[in-house]
């Protein structure tokens, strides 16, 4: 039996590794990661940037520094070449006239009385006198002689007081602002059928589009360049960091830990034990991350690596006291040290548990993906390791400078006491100068390149600010638009005031169904024989035909409804401003150079609209994050001195179990507070990790399980290398929370395992 059942435990590696390949999907979407909403709105927006037109987009920027001007049939040659690249939808000029222009000819001439106006009583008062008509007239003549003469003819026919194009006169300004303003550098945007954070695709659409611009520059002999932002660009890169990190940090923290095991214990069987249990910890914990979640994602596996620096503790502890003792004795050995194992394994289990309950959305996955792996560690070394061990040769562990520095403790230790808590009143002091992190996007300095480029290349193209905008919410579509046509006004009425250079909403290329509505009624009204002879009178002092451009015939229509919009090109110009859900409707109206604080009063009265900053949002999240997790710190810590407490029946054991491990975190708040370094909610989570692991140094030294103090500080030494090595590991990373949480543990585990022999008093030989 105990044959079969070694033989079933060093077969489950490769077993659950084929179970992991064949059923689990990993990501590497960081914001998916890191951002999470609070309401229906931020959620939606979240989702479209994973999978809806905003996500699928990318702004290609072609110029030059030196002032070469980028002709307009290259661009159009580059624009063939990129919509024949599987998986483009399409790529287009961002001024798009044509589309425009076809848009008024063929579909919105027909709705030139629903969609005149946002003020119908105003407009039409003007419009309908002698005066009103003839400038009309005067604006049609113009009209009918200019280069766009057989547009206008194909809409005057049908329109001839052209209403359709009263509402699109400030499109043209929009889209003069938009064009082709310098040469220096011309503009397309490229949409994909794919969604923007499918890393795997992107990644080889932008290669196909840096490969068409290559072929095409080959026989050229300007210096153009090719420039390219948007979502998918930012997911190819997090991915490629990602995936780099991961494979790094992996690498390089399981060789190292061998390696450091290896020379502690001096036992390839050991060796291949423990990193057996350790494999079959990592495996179980991502297939049970799987299963909660549907997926994994890159950051959790970077993360959860650390695991294993603190899963090993369990068989450390484990083989350094079976080590020590005679074959017979091996498993009455680590059944000796299990009760003080278990109690660890649940304080470090309660820091993980608060970690998930932060609010940080991937903290979640890296909270079940490290309970289960404690969890399946602390069994496995119960019931599976002591089978494993019988066999071993009697060594005793020893860890250089450990036995000096407990001696040093036990004989110094007034002194050592007096110096501690000197520098525990000038740490409280210095708590006094902590600064917190208010900005989010300093967590993320690695992708700064890639802001600046996104910001460089939209300012090429228009002045809208990116992520910031107004939000309309609405039961449905209808909804939506009625709320947004009450925000129109009030947006025009912050240009006027010079609080607003422009904004970019729906109208006119849609209106609400009863704006529509109310707009041929209101207009029919004006329809009598007065004004039709007043309209003919204009046409004849302007030499038009009163046959063909003199009657009013402007039949009722059903209101014009964004299904039929989207079966034209004009979805391509407002499909990214309107997100909808079978619950709600979120419209979007995109706003150019304005003053926040005046939009968020203006639109203060308004019910469902509001100014929207996404990088107010991620402010906030921060903020929320650090509330959050200061009061996780204190709850966490709260349940360990219970567990403790009911442990121990003692005040004076609990205080000298925990002091090691808060002290430890202390002094790292402390020292991050003196340096002037902002201090982030994830610091407040690497200290929580820093009590619930620094807690177990505690608990093994109080204890004492095995009857030999300096023998548990040598398993206590070898444990803490592990975990500081571990987690020493992400401090490699490119990523910089990784290294902020590689920065706080290590020192915090380091200064725990110290703390032990000085606060926790035992007597020689005890």
């Amino acid at each position: 039996m105990p044959k079969l059942r070694n033989s079933l435990f060093y077969l489950l590696p490769p077993l659950l590794t084929l179970l992991v390949a064949l059923t689990v999907e990993f990501k590497t979407d960081l914001s998916a990661f890191i951002i999470a909403g609070d309401n229906a709105e931020e959620l939606m927006l979240a989702s479209e940037m994973q999978s809806g037109a905003l996500s699928r987009r990318y702004l290609i920027s072609i110029g030059s520094d030196t002032g070469e001007s980028v002709t307009g049939a290259f661009i159009e040659a580059l624009q063939e070449r990129l919509n024949t690249i599987d998986g483009v939808l399409e790529a287009w000029s961002p001024e798009r006239q044509s589309q425009s222009i076809e848009a008024m000819q063929t579909l919105y001439r027909d709705y030139g009385s629903a969609l005149y106006s946002l003020a119908p009583e105003q407009d039409l008062a003007a419009f309908f006198t002698q005066q009103g008509l003839t400038q009309r007239a005067e604006f049609l003549k113009r009209a009918l002689l200019s280069p766009q003469g057989a547009m206008i003819k194909s809409i005057a026919l049908q329109d001839p007081l052209l209403l359709t194009l009263n509402g699109f006169r400030t499109v043209g300004a929009q889209m003069q602002q938009a064009g082709i303003t310098n040469t220096q550098y011309r503009n397309l945007i490229l949409e994909t059928a794919m969604a923007g954070l499918d890393a795997p695709q992107q990644s080889r659409i932008q290669a196909a589009i840096d490969q068409a611009f290559k072929e095409l520059m080959q026989a050229r002999p300007e210096a153009w360049r090719l420039e390219m932002t948007g979502v998918p660009v930012f997911a190819v890169a997090t991915q490629q960091l990602i995936q780099g990190d991961i494979v790094q940090i992996s690498v390089l923290s399981s060789i190292a830990l061998m390696a450091l095991f290896l020379l502690l214990f001096r036992s390839f069987g050991a060796l291949l034990q423990v990193f057996t249990l350790l494999i079959i910890v990592i495996l179980s914990a991502i297939l049970t991350t799987a299963w909660v979640f549907g997926y994994v994602h890159g950051m959790t596996v970077a993360i959860g690596s650390t695991l294993i620096g603190i899963c090993i503790d369990y068989p450390i502890h484990a083989v350094a006291h079976a080590q020590t003792v005679r074959a017979e004795d091996k498993t009455a050995a680590i059944i000796r040290i299990w009760p003080s194992l278990l109690l660890g394994g649940i304080t470090t289990l309660v820091g993980y548990t608060a970690l998930g309950a932060s609010g940080y959305p991937g903290f979640q996955q890296i909270a079940v993906y490290a309970g289960t792996g404690i969890i399946t560690a602390l069994l496995l070394t119960r019931f599976i390791l002591p089978g494993l061990v019988v066999a071993g040769s009697r060594r005793t562990l020893k860890v250089p400078l450990v036995a000096r520095w407990a001696s040093f403790c036990a004989r110094f230790r007034p002194w050592l006491l007096t110096v501690l808590l000197v520098l525990l009143g000038s740490s409280l002091l210095g708590l006094q100068s902590i600064r917190w992190l208010e900005d989010m996007q300093d967590l993320t300095p690695e992708l700064d390149y890639l802001k600046e480029n996104d910001k460089r290349i939209r300012a090429r193209m228009v002045s809208i600010e990116p992520g910031r905008f107004v939000l309309i919410t609405g039961q449905d579509i209808e909804a939506a638009l009625q709320k947004a046509e009450q925000v129109y006004p009030v947006l025009d009425r912050l240009k006027q005031q010079g609080e607003l250079n422009e904004y970019f909403g729906l109208y006119p290329w849609l209106l609400s169904a009863q704006q529509q509505q109310r707009n041929q009624a209101l207009f029919q009204d004006y329809l009598t024989d007065d004004n039709r002879q007043l309209w003919q009178q204009a046409l004849r002092e302007q030499g038009l035909s009163i046959e063909r451009l003199g009657q009013f015939d402007y039949p009722k229509q059903d209101p014009l409804t964004l299904e039929q919009i989207f079966e034209t090109p004009v979805k391509r110009l407002i499909d990214s401003r309107i997100i909808s859900t079978e619950r709600q409707t979120v419209v979007m109206i995109w706003l150019a150079e304005h003053k926040p604080e005046a939009l968020r009063a203006a639109l203060a009265t308004i019910e469902d609209a509001r100014y929207f900053s996404q990088r107010d949002m991620l402010n906030d999240m921060t903020r929320d994050y650090t509330e959050r997790a200061r009061i996780l710190l204190a709850v966490g810590l709260f349940i360990i001195v219970l567990l403790l407490a009911v442990r121990y029946r003692s005040l004076l054991k609990t205080l000298q179990t925990l002091l090691p491990a808060v002290l430890a975190a202390l002094f790292i708040l402390s020292l991050w507070s003196l340096s002037g370094a902002a201090i982030s909610f994830l610091h407040l989570v690497g200290f929580l990790l820093v009590v619930a692991i620094c807690v177990d140094y505690g608990i093994f030294y109080q204890e004492n399980r095995g009857g030999d103090i300096k023998l548990t500080y040598q398993a206590m030494a070898a444990s803490m290398s592990t975990s500081a090595l571990a987690f020493g590991c992400l401090g490699t990373a490119e990523s910089t929370s990784l290294r902020i949480l590689a920065g706080v543990v290590v020192l915090g585990v380091l200064l725990g395992f110290l703390f032990c022999p000085l606060i926790i008093k035992h007597r020689e030989g005890a």
